[in-house]
């Protein structure tokens, strides 16, 4: 069985991307692969993940699931 990473520890990097990918050119279309990592990650939390037009609506769609995985751990 393959050993994934933390999904905690890969939004940090995911969102650490997006956030520079913001800065750059935030009106600008998310690559496939970007959006491909967002869908993984939501799928590890059961959110049916948006569909992002631009880098901005990426980094949303991020933030969202950090606020997911962190009310997750509190009910713990």
């Amino acid at each position: 069985m393959i050993q994934r990473p933390d999904p905690r520890a890969s939004l940090r990097g995911f969102m650490a991307l997006v956030l520079d990918m913001v800065r750059v050119d935030p009106d600008r279309r998310p690559s496939a692969e970007m959006q491909r990592w967002h869908r993984e990650l939501a799928a590890t939390v059961d959110v049916l993940p948006e569909h992002p037009g631009t880098n901005r609506e990426l980094l949303d769609g991020a933030l969202h699931l950090q606020q997911v995985m962190e009310d997750a751990a509190e009910r713990r």
